[in-house]
């Protein structure tokens, strides 16, 4: 009996000793872990090791030809706080937009409460920039049976699948699919991963300190599900001083865009001035690569705001070349930098004039002949020839008629149109007079040689949707 106990108590002893150690090694891991993502945001942290990254063709996978649906829809979310829809329109052969339905994304979208109120305060007067400032809230994936939305009233993302003829919109199982706070643009990238931004940055002036904006991951199933990744959250650190913000306020991230293989994505971390790559692994979880610091192009190329708002707005990816564009928008102009395929690592090339102000968001043509701009600031919108796709060329500056301002931007499958959202973002609109509204989709012909853009109506008016509220997001198929 004795020596049973023994052994039992040997036994027990064992257990508990490879117990603790294996304890003790996943905490060493979690600690490393948390070290690294720590050194992920120090750019000591990498070597510096020069790198030449040359222009060169990347991978592009086959181009869906669209082979289902009419090729004349457009998708727009009307971000109601109540509860958010997806607006779908047809086009017609002059551009007019008739508005065929609107679908529940059963989450809700969110109020511009400065806007409305038009009482803010701190540096940013008469403006709520930071949670409305954003680019791919809205997304198809590239055969276009499927979309994604972004709820940002209610944490939350939605997946649809969509019909053969583009008229219905079904709900994935699960969905929506809860995210962190307010989340602010998807993308898909390699092995069936959907990464989200969460921006934390909730609308109302002046932004409160202390809120760290995120990306995180998900695995997508055949049938559209998604999974969260365990651990996959990646936390941004609050803005830094002497920016022109408050210290230590999100740095409201604004955009995740993959590269052309999907292999690598980027995060335009907007109010941190970085432009964040991440290399994607086969388990769907994201390894930080060096991100770039807007400010280190210093006083060449940011010779207005250098102290002030060192920001960038916007991404665009080439589609054959090695490519990342994006908006310097106070200082109105284009960056061009080069990435290498592998990492994501950035390479400042230059930055090219444009005629508007505050250029923010792009469209490239799927042949890369041409790209084209919103100017939020100024309510125009410019064409680019990307003849040399390192210094683009400005051919065109086309203005809009009313109040608004443009942001989100899409072609048609076809690129043959082309649609940009404007809605209020500063003062200069009212949002409270009944007679006016700036929430409209402007929709242009685009000439297939010379890029040029040409509005042959009106734009489309959302006089039904109520005072104050915003729209965002445009899809087509």
């Amino acid at each position: 009996m004795k020596g049973r106990l023994i052994i039992s108590f040997l036994m027990f002893t064992m257990i508990f000793l490879i117990l603790s150690f294996t304890s003790t090694e996943n905490s060493q891991a979690q600690r490393q872990k948390k070290q690294q993502i720590h050194n992920d945001w120090n750019e000591n942290s990498y070597p510096d090791d020069n790198e030449d990254i040359p222009l060169m063709d990347v991978y592009a996978p086959p181009q869906f030809q669209q082979s289902t649906g009419p090729g004349n829809l457009i998708y727009v979310e009307d971000n109601l706080s109540q509860g958010s829809g997806i607006m779908i329109f047809r086009r017609g052969n002059d551009g007019s937009l008739t508005k065929l339905k609107t679908i529940s994304t059963g989450g809700k979208g969110m109020f511009d409460v400065t806007g409305f109120n038009r009482a803010p305060t701190g540096v940013f007067a008469a403006v709520d920039i930071g949670p409305f400032e954003h680019d791919g809230i809205m997304i198809m994936n590239d055969e276009r049976t499927r979309l994604f939305v972004c709820n940002q009233g209610s944490d939350d993302l939605s997946v649809f699948d969509v019909s053969a003829d583009g008229l219905d919109l079904t709900p994935v199982p699960g969905s929506p699919f809860k995210t962190g706070r307010i989340p602010s643009s998807v993308a898909i990238a390699a092995f069936d991963t959907v990464v989200v931004v969460n921006k934390n940055d909730p609308a109302g002036n002046p932004k409160p300190p202390g809120l760290q904006g995120s990306v995180m991951t998900y695995k997508m199933a055949s049938n559209g599900s998604l999974t969260p990744v365990p651990n996959s959250e990646i936390k941004f650190p609050g803005a830094t001083c002497g920016e022109g913000v408050i210290c230590n306020q999100s740095s409201t991230p604004s955009q995740v865009i993959p590269s052309i293989d999907k292999k690598v994505v980027f995060v335009n971390d907007f109010f941190a001035g970085m432009i964040r790559p991440f290399k994607v692994n086969p388990d769907g979880t994201l390894t930080a690569t060096k991100p770039f610091n807007i400010r280190s192009l210093g006083p060449s190329v940011l010779p207005i705001n250098l102290g002030n708002f060192p920001f960038s707005l916007g991404l665009g990816i080439h589609p054959s070349k090695n490519i990342l564009y994006t908006g310097l928008l106070f200082e109105n102009k284009i960056g061009v930098f080069r990435y290498n395929p592998n990492s994501g690592k950035l390479k400042f090339v230059r930055a090219m004039p444009n005629g508007g102000s505050t250029v923010c968001w792009f469209y490239i043509r799927k042949d890369g002949r041409h790209m084209w701009t919103s100017n939020q600031a100024s309510n125009d919108a410019s064409t680019y020839d990307l003849t040399d796709p390192e210094a683009p060329v400005e051919t065109q500056l086309i203005k809009f008629e009313g109040c608004g301002e443009p942001s989100h931007v899409i072609g048609s499958p076809a690129d043959t149109w082309i649609h940009f959202t404007n809605s209020a973002v500063t003062n200069k609109c009212s949002q409270k007079d009944p007679n006016t509204r700036s929430n409209m989709i402007h929709t242009l012909r685009i000439n297939s040689q010379t890029g040029f853009l040409t509005e042959l109506i009106q734009p489309q008016v959302m006089m039904e949707l109520p005072l104050g509220e915003r729209i965002q997001g445009v899809a087509s198929k």
